[in-house]
């Protein structure tokens, strides 16, 4: 019966990203196995707050320029090539720029931090621009196989250089961890950026800059106060309580990582398939695509806030086990996926400075609840504040969202999604002494979302499958 159909395009990408996900993701776990055994936990807690630092520089040293791609593709179809090349060019010359103010304020800000140690912050930020930038024009082309090797290529090449390093060098500092890593991400990037500069066209074009800045600008406010968010718990904990804190933060951490892994692999396909139906008007579909992509959520969070103490003790030594994280962050990971439905929507409509000042205020609000909080209840009271800034963040940004274009999304849908999420958070805190337990009411959770997912089949059928 299905044989006869044609699976929608985002369905198929999705499943291909998805997987290659899991793999990339996969040496990020075993990279946690590896590394809390390898290292020191004080070098492994400073290696995850210079690994925060590398997240926020990442939007800064290339400006955010990839979102510029994604309607690049609709605005300048037949010269996407040429505009993707100018463009690179920019970054590089805005990555020389940033690269000299970072450098000269470096040693005030990152005080933890030697000067070889934040070149090496540099090159691996702009390495991760270079791949992100590429990522984002293979998801405008539906480029499915180059995509899924850089989903997973750059995780691989951070977990196995720094291995050999290690070997090799006989150490397993910090700093060895550090190089190793920088050369497996800009290592990937020198060839795909070659890649992209082979292309015909003028490596200097202002109007290409001036259009990609006039997008990419407004965003990098956004982003950053995004990557605050993401990541400042970690700084904070770093220096009130210490980086051995910030390593058991970090570990279980990931843990939570895997809804945001999947969703970040999923979103751009999600996003490159809304701009399209918004540039056609035509999204009668996306209330479907919203309702079967929460479904796999639910029963993928279900799954970790059951399954998550075992998780963790496969995952990292004893000293890592604070079971009392695992909940907080992954409800926190249901927020982050939860605003960038919205998101897609209001960067469509180009309203980028009013997105910037919604994430800007959040971001703020979190900085602000973790230095009352932190100092008072521990580093565990980060992954609370995280889940109430990105709850207020998804209010926003659906407000927001609204004033550009209603009824795409279901609210119905997303409060039945938040409640189910709440419920199974509550249930899990009765639970958790005992693991069978846990995993039947895992079992007979499962089996109400499967059920209904049934149930509801034909009535959601036109959102995945096409005749």
């Amino acid at each position: 019966m299905i044989s006869n159909k044609k699976i929608n395009p985002l369905l198929k990408s999705s499943i291909i990203y998805i997987v290659a996900t899991i793999i990339g993701q996969g040496m990020t776990f075993l990279g946690i196995i590896v590394f809390t055994r390898l290292m020191d936990q004080n070098d492994y807690g400073l290696y995850s707050t210079y690994y925060a630092y590398v997240s926020v520089v990442t939007v800064l040293i290339g400006a955010n320029l990839h979102y510029a791609l994604n309607n690049a593709y609709i605005d300048k179809k037949n010269r996407i090539k040429e505009f993707r090349k100018s463009v690179l060019c920019l970054s590089f010359v805005i990555m020389i720029l940033s690269s000299v103010v970072v450098l000269l304020a470096g040693k005030i800000l990152l005080n933890e931090f030697s000067v070889f140690i934040i070149v090496m912050l540099l090159l691996h930020s702009y390495g991760f621009f270079v791949i992100n930038y590429r990522m984002y024009s293979a998801n405008m082309e539906n480029d499915y196989k180059r995509k899924q090797w850089l989903l997973i290529l750059p995780y691989a090449f951070q977990l196995i250089i720094p291995i050999l390093f290690m070997l090799f060098l006989s150490q397993t500092s910090f700093e060895i961890r550090v190089i190793g890593s920088t050369v497996g991400v800009c290592g990937i990037a020198v060839l795909l950026f070659i890649e992209m500069m082979r292309y015909k066209g003028k490596l200097i074009d202002i109007n290409d800059w001036k259009y990609a800045l006039s997008i990419a600008l407004p965003s990098v406010v956004m982003s950053i106060s995004y990557m605050l968010m993401q990541q400042c718990d970690k700084v904070m904990i770093t220096n009130i309580c210490g980086s051995s804190d910030t390593a058991v933060y970090s570990v279980i951490y990931y843990l939570g990582y895997a809804i945001i892994a999947v969703d970040q692999a999923v979103a751009p396909v999600r996003q490159a398939w809304i701009y399209q139906k918004l540039d056609e008007q035509d999204v009668h579909e996306a209330g479907n695509i919203q309702k079967w992509y929460l479904v796999v959520i639910a029963i993928l969070t279900t799954g970790l806030i059951m399954a998550g103490p075992e998780v963790v003790k496969i995952i990292a030594p004893s000293s890592y086990w604070q079971f009392e994280y695992i909940v907080p962050f992954v409800v926190s990971a249901c927020m982050m996926m939860l605003y960038r439905f919205y998101t897609e929507i209001t960067l469509f409509y180009k309203k980028n400075m009013i997105l910037s000042m919604c994430v800007c205020v959040c971001a703020i609000i979190n900085i602000i609840l973790n230095a009352v909080l932190i100092p008072r209840a521990g580093a565990v009271a980060a992954c609370y504040t995280t889940v109430v800034s990105y709850f207020l963040l998804f209010i926003l940004t659906g407000i927001v969202s609204g004033k550009c274009m209603k009824h795409i999304y279901s609210k119905k849908v997303f409060l039945c999604f938040i409640l189910w999420i709440s419920g199974v958070s509550v249930l899990s805190y009765t639970v958790y002494e005992t693991m069978w337990i846990r995993y039947i009411v895992y079992g007979s959770l499962l089996m109400i979302i499967l059920i209904y997912t049934y149930v509801k089949r034909s009535e959601w059928k036109g959102g995945i499958w096409k005749k």
